[in-house]
């Protein structure tokens, strides 16, 4: 049985970036290489949502929407979307 991959979409609008999003992109590199094989990872410039609910950076995984993402929650969600997906 395949392992099912995780999308996940990262904001990199400016309010996102200045508010943290630039440290996201340096968790992922820091992942080892089974887990990041089951991540596919794609970068927005906008996901317009800094006039929703929440607070930025955002993230998407599996189209689910997470606001106010940091480097240590990013990796607690990873965590669990992959528990999820096995």
């Amino acid at each position: 049985m395949g392992m099912e991959r995780i999308n996940l979409k990262i904001c990199t609008g400016t309010m996102c970036y200045v508010m943290g999003g630039a440290e996201l992109r340096a968790v992922l590199e820091l992942l080892p290489d089974d887990i990041m094989k089951r991540i596919s990872v794609s970068y927005s410039p906008c996901m317009g949502l800094c006039s929703d609910v929440g607070e930025p950076p955002y993230i998407q995984v599996n189209g689910k929407t997470i606001s106010g993402v940091s480097k240590s929650n990013l990796m607690q969600i990873l965590k669990e979307a992959l528990n999820d997906a096995v």
